[in-house]
């Protein structure tokens, strides 16, 4: 495995340094947390953006009770922040601590990656807190009961797809094009949340505070993709391309596991109904163009997939 053995890029180089001096007044950690109490709160609006619901053209949805429709998009938010948790912890975090620990390449681009990945880690803990701390709001704000749901579909895949990989090389190798793609995608679905002057202004606060850190994230995981990519043996590069696409599908999994969790939770009638007809539905649609843009930058193609 080549992946320790990068030749410096002048221009990797030169990209990362800068990335690290805007990191610097663009990171929201270096701005002080956002207090949520200064943001009104509107009991009419909605948490979450009905566009995003798996099952919102379903007759049942949409004759269903309008208190009933409130909570079940508040909890969308929870689910939203909770499945932002598992991403920030369990996917971009062991990428970040694999170039910490241990950077690649040789001279000033080595510690150029190694402090920018030190910056994304900082700004993922920030993004775990206020995932928290924006479930919790809205929660109290509603008084409603929490959910509390662990198994995304996300988080056995990434088991699954790891425990297939025959030596440590492969499963770094994982772990970074999982963080590449989900970095990049990402920013599709808060530029939808954000972007949305219907919801709940501190949910799109919350989101708008996110989409700009990971706005520098995706070009913080391309330059580095960029750096490790033109190492790669044809084999490897192969391997690359086709974890990336299936990383868009799992994060593109409408998780009918954690909306069947909510609806019975609240005792939303007809759920079985709604439920079985979601799985129908496929999947979320707003993850394609920034992914193939990252495929394209490095020179790659989709691979056909495969199942782990």
């Amino acid at each position: 495995m080549l992946i320790d053995d990068i030749v410096e890029s002048g221009h990797v180089k030169e990209t990362l340094k800068k990335l690290s001096l805007l990191w610097r007044d663009r990171a929201m950690v270096n701005k002080g947390p956002l207090d949520y109490n200064s943001i009104a709160f509107s009991p009419e609006k909605p948490d979450f953006a009905e566009s995003l619901l798996p099952f919102r053209s379903h007759p049942r949805w949409l004759s269903a009770r309008p208190d009933l429709k409130s909570a079940v998009l508040s909890y969308a938010w929870a689910i939203y922040n909770l499945k932002t948790v598992y991403v920030e912890c369990d996917i971009v975090t062991p990428a970040c601590e694999d170039l910490i620990k241990c950077p690649v390449g040789n001279g000033q681009a080595r510690y150029e990656l190694q402090q920018v990945m030190g910056e994304a880690l900082l700004d993922e803990a920030l993004h775990t807190k206020m995932s928290i701390s924006a479930c919790n709001y809205i929660y109290l704000q509603r008084n409603l009961r929490p959910v509390d749901y662990m198994d995304f579909n996300l988080v056995t895949w990434r088991s699954r797809l790891l425990s297939h990989c025959g030596s440590e090389w492969e499963r770094r190798l994982t772990r970074f094009a999982m963080a590449c793609a989900s970095e990049t995608l990402i920013t599709d679905y808060l530029r939808t949340l954000s972007d949305d002057t219907l919801i709940q202004p501190m949910c799109r606060e919350v989101t708008r505070a996110h989409a700009i850190d990971e706005w520098g994230h995706s070009s913080v995981f391309s330059a580095a993709a960029e750096h490790i990519i033109g190492s790669l043996s044809q084999s490897e590069r192969a391997y690359f391309a086709r974890v990336v696409p299936q990383t868009v599908d799992m994060f593109a999994d409408n998780e009918m596991g954690a909306w069947s969790a909510v609806l019975t939770h609240i005792d939303f009638p007809n759920r079985e109904e709604i439920i079985q007809d979601s799985h129908k539905i496929g999947q979320v649609k707003v993850y394609q163009d920034s992914v193939a843009t990252l495929l394209n930058r490095l020179g790659l193609q989709a691979s056909p997939y495969w199942t782990a």
